[in-house]
């Protein structure tokens, strides 16, 4: 059983990784000016809650499923609006009953998603651009995950089940907006995993953090 094998990112891809391109390459002079009243606060540390789109195939059958998950993550400022972070999450990936095999087989799938990423993260703040009272930044990423698929497949009819772990090592790419609301910060992501080779899936969720 194998991750399904995308041809590309698409339009929503090119343009998710122009603007993590242009987030993390740091072009932006507001990173420059001086630290702001908030800058004594180098580490974070939150929970997420988001939804994974997941994309799976077995016995040459393509399919996807939707589901809910949770994780937690910590980062360090390396300076400011650039920061290195690490996350982990976890997500019952595919969940899909009576699907149609080859020949008349129809079976059941479920399976669990880990993923543990290393991302760096950048900022650019709108209220140093655009002079806002309220600290609305947009945010790009890239990095590197390893997600721990963990199947198990039982075929109709047949009496028949088996299970199987496969790890899965690839980039990542995201985009979001953060809102900075003393040392909490609220924000919203979209991460999109396997963009170099082939799609293994997307997540899209929010996050409440807290600096210190």
């Amino acid at each position: 059983m194998s991750v399904e094998r995308g041809s590309g990112v698409g339009h929503a891809g090119c343009a998710l990784i122009a603007l993590a391109t242009y987030c993390c390459a740091g072009s932006i002079s507001a990173a420059d000016k001086p630290k702001d009243a908030d800058s004594p606060h180098r580490f974070y540390a939150g929970v997420t809650i988001g939804s994974l789109e997941f994309h799976d195939s077995y016995g040459g059958v393509h399919f996807h499923d939707t589901s809910i998950g949770l994780g937690v993550f910590g980062g360090a400022y390396l300076k400011d609006h650039l920061s290195l972070e690490l996350s982990y999450d976890t997500f019952a990936a595919i969940d899909l009953h009576d699907l149609a095999g080859s020949g008349v087989t129809r079976f059941d799938v479920e399976s669990r998603r880990r993923t543990a990423a290393l991302s760096v993260v950048r900022e650019v703040s709108m209220r140093d651009i655009f002079e806002w009272r309220r600290d609305w930044r947009v945010f790009g990423m890239a990095g590197v995950y390893r997600s721990n698929i963990g199947r198990s497949i039982t075929v109709l009819g047949a009496g028949q089940s088996s299970s199987a772990d496969e790890g899965i090592t690839g980039a990542l790419l995201g985009a979001g907006v953060l809102y900075k609301l003393g040392p909490v910060d609220l924000r919203g992501y979209f991460r999109e995993f396997g963009v170099l080779d082939n799609k293994e899936g997307r997540d899209i969720g929010i996050v409440v953090q807290r600096r210190f």
